[in-house]
């Protein structure tokens, strides 16, 4: 009974070895399959699209036979890559390869993972009557998101509207890929970015943070309003906005930030003006040097130092300034610039005499006087002594009191004999 319990037991276990190392060795053989049929579909569409027209003609019967499946992933990595006239073959091969109807079959689809496949490939589809409003309102954020995020510059110019609509969208997703995707059309979306920016108020900031970083000087004349707004995150985004523009304007108004009640804002004031290469702000950023937030005297003294000559001279000028937060932050600003440039000496955080008063200073200098016999005359004369300098004497001071041991004067060491009184 026990023999037959053990080999059950033996039998139950091998059985199970034996399974998991067949399906360990299926996988690797399907992995190793996959890998292949990815490579040589990729060894094919690189021939198309990168090649010449006639390698690309005499490898077409090959793209005919490729599988359907393996083609669709392999398109999904290339099209966020592509541009040109690379692109312009991918589309032909699409329209040719009879994979258009695949796309377009998928964006239809109620499954939501061929939907995003789609969406990921919608802008090869070049038919005039295919429609991707559909796909840009599903009701899937992920799908939004590919399909806004893959459109090209002249899609985007015919869906401008939609993709202004989704910079509001509730999916953080979603509001990335729209602001990504304005950021990619340029100029071509600046005249609906200002439109929106004149809209509702509430509905500005995430339009402000494409501002800010789309370089146009149509903008300036609507972020010069936004930089009177009384939301103090709608005026910070409208100063770092007004630092890609141009033109006395846009300078004028980051003058005007530079006394605003918020830090940040000042803060970002300082930033833009340092990106125009104002050189004529350089003595009002000079006074933020004093500023009661540190990240605004930070930002002064970075600017400071990035306008050359004369945001230097100015921070010079600061290294005597009664305040010492400016005097401090000017320090590190040249300290620092100096460091970066290679040179060997620094300026001194601190005076080596500060802990002397004037008679140490100064009495070091005087030379000392001790009674000496004369031999000859019988009179005491005073021999001179070599005068000790003040850097030599606050050496020897800091020297001395560094190493003599506590509850020992300067003047005793450990060998000394006495009792002192």
């Amino acid at each position: 009974m026990r023999l037959e319990l053990f080999l059950i037991s033996w039998g139950i276990v091998a059985g199970m070895v034996v399974f998991y190392l067949s399906w360990g060795i299926a996988s690797d053989i399907a992995s190793v399959y996959v890998a292949r049929r990815r490579e040589r579909v990729l060894d094919v569409l690189s021939v198309v699209l990168f090649e010449s027209d006639d390698e690309a003609e005499a490898v077409h019967g090959q793209v005919m036979e490729l599988p359907r499946r393996p083609l669709l992933v392999v398109l999904q990595s290339l099209a966020l890559d592509l541009d040109g006239g690379a692109q312009a073959r991918l589309q032909q091969l699409v329209r040719t390869a009879g994979i258009e109807r695949f796309i377009r079959r998928r964006a239809g689809s109620s499954r939501w993972r061929m939907r995003v496949q789609a969406a990921q490939l919608h802008y090869l589809v070049t038919h005039p009557d295919f429609d991707r409003s559909a796909l840009l309102a599903d009701k899937r954020p992920i799908v939004r998101a590919r399909a806004v995020e893959t459109l090209t510059t002249a899609q985007i110019s015919v869906h401008i509207d939609e993709v202004m609509t989704m910079l509001n969208d509730e999916f953080g997703a979603v509001r990335l890929a729209a602001q990504q995707t304005l950021l990619r059309a340029g100029p071509v979306a600046v005249p609906r970015l200002i439109g929106h920016l004149e809209g509702n108020p509430a509905n500005v900031l995430r339009a402000l943070e494409v501002a800010a970083n789309l370089p146009d000087p149509r903008l300036v004349q609507v972020l010069d309003g936004h930089a009177r707004s009384r939301d103090p995150i709608v005026r910070a985004m409208a100063a770092k906005a007004l630092g890609n523009g141009s033109g006395s304007t846009a300078i004028d108004t980051l003058h005007g930030l530079l006394d605003d009640p918020e830090p940040n804002v000042r803060a970002m004031a300082i930033e833009s003006l340092a990106r125009l290469e104002s050189v004529a702000s350089v003595s009002l950023i000079g006074r933020a040097l004093a500023d009661r937030a540190f990240h605004v005297r930070r930002a002064a003294g970075l600017a400071l130092d990035e306008l050359g000559a004369a945001g230097r001279l100015v921070l010079r000028r600061h290294l005597d300034d009664p305040d010492r937060f400016g005097r401090d932050m000017a320090r590190q600003v040249l300290d620092a610039s100096a460091a970066q440039s290679g040179l060997t000496t620094i300026p001194p955080l601190e005076d080596p005499l500060a802990g002397l008063d004037e008679d140490d200073i100064y009495g070091t200098l005087v030379p000392a006087v001790g009674p000496v016999s004369d031999m000859a005359g019988g009179r005491a004369e005073a021999a001179p002594v070599e005068a000790i300098s003040p850097w030599d004497e606050a050496r020897r001071r800091a020297e001395t009191s560094r190493f003599a041991p506590l509850g020992m004067s300067s003047n005793e060491t450990p060998d000394s004999e006495g009792v002192r009184s």
